[in-house]
């Protein structure tokens, strides 16, 4: 007897959209970032008063971490430590960023977090993050959100000239370290990389393989194993020399060539994107959330959220490009072979083009200020949680009705538990209405995964594409309208098979 895929409910997806955020800063901490952690450092007010305007003020926490690869979340003063904000490396080479990465920000001496339960441990202890829920916070002493990221926000200067950023972000989600607890089936989830340089992650043994003799194809200084071997290694560029048409990741061995059938130097790109998705499934088969958002406060143009016109250029001085493997992308003519001004990432903008939300999320880390960049993150966050990409293959209510006719339910809940349906908005061509019935919420199905329909309105999201589903729900209110406090949208679907399953090609 063959057994039913579908018995004990196995092919429902039930999912929650709600105001609620868990946020992963990924703060580069190498000799170069000073004044950068400055800047982010002073725009963290304006941030967290754009999240609570956004109602996300109700619940919503923040985990702070580096680019050294550990996934150790952690909260306290820069002032604590103000040795992090003092670089000294092997050639004698002294940078003092203590005034404008943490004094010049930062009036708090101390910074702590008051003892709170989680969902996966309920011991009551000081967690090593930042969080507000339903108006109150956990930190101590009384210190404010916006005073509190001031001064925990920076990162220091000391940490490895070699980032991982990927490898940093993927031990925070896995619960490595003491970041258990951190991530929350029904909030969003959305990551935050701020760094100069390229990513160079990889497992720990590597290293010494890329700094020693076996590395030596991949040095773009002949003396030593510098920033620009990790470039070497995960990076291919087309055209060029000098001005090059298109720089893409590349898996390459300890001999410079690709790598096929050997181990690749660094991790794959495509190992985060695996595990981002697989954190996500779980989430949604728990009836939480799969929506994720990536963004990148990085080495790009000044403008090119605007444009998505991106540069990769050889420097004009020969010892940066030895330094790093290839010019800035923002910052030209600043560069010195200790401080890139913002080298293209790469590796980061391949994984973050997976999770993005309908603009753009990459940010120059050249801005002197970050604060358009902290606002549109929180916009599209905005927008991540008035829609839900249902997390396997949707049936059609309607055989005989052209197109798929998705067979889903959507009920708004209040904090009395008291559900009210939310019907199907009005579709007129490109457009579409509320309904006479309900003139404060419905719901719009996005259907065309493929893009075959003329109108890009019923495009599925990016990041939809990337978790497999075949319907992507949007809930709509009218322009400016509130949500009610305590109330959340559920949205159940009948699917064709287990949840995680696409839909098979017919």
């Amino acid at each position: 007897m063959v057994e039913d895929p579908c018995a004990d409910n196995a092919c429902f997806s039930a999912s929650t959209l709600q105001r609620a955020v868990d946020i992963l800063f990924v703060i580069d901490n190498s000799g170069s970032m000073g004044v950068e952690q400055g800047t982010l450092a002073a725009n963290f007010p304006g941030f967290i008063d754009v999240l609570e305007a956004q109602q996300f003020g109700a619940s919503y926490r923040i985990g702070l971490t580096t680019t050294d690869a550990g996934g150790a979340l952690r909260v306290s003063s820069c002032r604590e430590r103000l040795f992090e904000f003092v670089f000294n490396d092997s050639a004698g080479t002294v940078i003092d960023e203590q005034q404008s990465g943490c004094l010049a920000s930062c009036t708090h001496e101390q910074v702590m977090t008051i003892a709170t339960s989680v969902a996966t441990d309920a011991e009551s202890i000081p967690r090593p993050w930042i969080e507000n829920d339903g108006g109150s916070t956990n930190l101590a002493g009384g210190i404010s959100i916006a005073e509190a990221m001031r001064c925990a926000g920076p990162q220091g200067i000391n940490g490895s000239g070699f980032e991982a950023p990927l490898e940093s972000m993927h031990q925070v989600l896995q619960g490595s370290a003491n970041s258990r607890g951190f991530l929350r089936d029904d909030a969003l989830l959305a990551i935050v990389f701020v760094t100069d340089e390229t990513d160079c992650s990889m497992p720990s043994d590597h290293l010494g393989l890329l700094a020693g003799p076996e590395g030596m194809a991949l040095w773009t200084d002949p003396e030593r194993a510098t920033s620009g071997a990790c470039w070497a290694a995960g990076t291919t560029c087309t055209g060029g020399p000098g001005v090059y048409d298109e720089c893409h990741p590349e898996d390459k061995g300890l001999d410079g060539q690709p790598s096929v059938d050997n181990d690749p130097v660094l991790y794959p790109v495509q190992r985060y994107v695996d595990g981002l998705l697989e954190l996500t499934a779980a989430k949604a088969e728990r009836g939480g959330t799969g929506q994720a958002l990536v963004a990148v406060i990085g080495g790009v143009p000044l403008d090119y959220s605007e444009t998505g016109t991106m540069l990769f250029a050889d420097s004009d001085i020969p010892e940066f490009n030895r330094e790093f493997g290839i010019g800035p992308a923002c910052g030209r003519g600043t560069e010195t072979t200790t401080s890139p001004p913002g080298i293209p990432p790469v590796r980061l903008a391949a994984f973050a083009e997976q999770f993005a939300a309908d603009d753009r999320n990459l940010f120059s880390i050249c801005a002197g200020d970050y604060t358009v960049a902290l606002e549109q993150i929180v916009d599209a966050l905005g927008e991540l949680s008035a829609r839900t990409c249902v997390p396997g293959c949707v049936a059609d209510r309607d055989d005989d009705e052209p197109g798929l006719q998705p067979r889903c339910l959507v009920a708004e809940r209040d904090e009395l538990g008291l559900d009210r349906a939310v019907p199907r908005c009005l579709i007129d061509g490109d457009g579409w209405s509320f309904p006479s019935t309900s003139m404060d919420l419905c719901y719009r199905p996005l259907l065309d995964a493929a893009g075959t329909t003329p109108s890009l309105n019923d495009d599925l999201s990016r990041q939809c594409l990337t978790q497999g589903a075949n319907v992507e729900l949007v809930v709509e209110r009218p322009q400016g309208a509130p949500e009610k406090s305590g109330t959340r949208v559920e949205v159940e679907c009948e699917l064709t098979a287990p949840v995680g399953i696409g839909c098979l090609p017919d």
